[in-house]
């Protein structure tokens, strides 16, 4: 889903709409699981963003676009508010409410690691960036309090396990508490972060590719152990309809290309 997210902005840029990337979904993603799945079946019906991200959908509170966020926090470096809008207009396509501010608050985290380098900094100011009166953001204030109180993972984790003990795993609401307490306590070390977000348990590949991403943005590919990278090769092999090679040095350039590409359309 990334992966359309960029091919549409590569050829919209800023001017990206909900509508442009739910049809890019129906051309080149043959299927999806839980609040995806629903609404690709929701867009073949005719049935557009954000009705599709609600409609018929109980799973639209789920994790799907909280682990989307990445992307849309790489192409607007350092604009946390583009970046905000981006991830809302993509989110809305399969999630509402919490299930779209999950997407929203990791784009934030991104888009302010092109400019911080610290990731308890970095987390404070995307949790500041949320609406007061939500859901998501008490969610996140439980969390960043339970650190503050102590002092490490694993009891600030267990507290948090235990309020949200009620939700779903693949939930966004647990999960984003999973992320507050592995960026507080990581001291800006990549293996500690994914160790740390692997071991709150829930949907960890979700949510260490969205938090790993935030620290590798900040300090660059050097922070990541070769241990880590060399398996992966260099590319990888998607279902992604025209996409099903994906080349990691390509897909940087790519990304590099379209922001400054979106950028000069703006100044035009």
């Amino acid at each position: 889903f990334q992966l359309v997210f960029l091919e549409v902005f590569a050829q919209k840029g800023y001017g990206i709409t909900s509508g442009d990337i739910a049809e890019e979904w129906v051309a080149r993603i043959p299927m999806g699981f839980t609040a995806e799945g629903v609404a690709l079946r929701n867009i073949k019906q005719g049935i557009y963003p954000p009705e599709s991200g609600r409609f018929g959908n109980h799973m639209c509170e789920w994790i799907g676009a909280q682990m989307r966020g990445a992307v849309c926090g790489a192409v607007a470096p350092g604009n946390p508010a583009l970046a905000a809008e981006l991830a809302f207009k993509d989110g809305v396509i399969s999630h509402y409410n919490t299930g779209v501010l999950g997407e929203v608050f990791n784009a934030i985290m991104v888009s302010l690691a092109f400019v911080e380098d610290d990731m308890k900094k970095i987390l404070r100011m995307a949790i500041d960036m949320m609406p007061e009166d939500s859901m998501y953001r008490s969610v996140l204030e439980f969390a960043w309090d339970a650190c503050e109180k102590h002092g490490n993972w694993r009891d600030a984790w267990l507290e948090c396990d235990d309020k949200y003990k009620e939700y779903n795993w693949i939930d966004a609401i647990p999960n984003a508490a999973a992320e507050v307490v592995s960026m507080y306590f990581c001291e800006n070390d990549y293996e500690k972060l994914c160790t740390i977000c692997c071991m709150c348990g829930l949907d960890v590949d979700c949510n260490v590719a969205q938090v790993a991403c935030v620290l590798a943005t900040a300090q660059g590919s050097s922070c990541i152990d070769e241990r880590w990278s060399e398996p992966f090769g260099d590319h990888m092999i998607t279902y992604v309809r025209g996409m099903e090679t994906v080349r990691f040095k390509d897909l940087a350039r790519k990304t590099h290309k379209s922001i400054l590409s979106a950028w000069n359309k703006l100044k035009k």
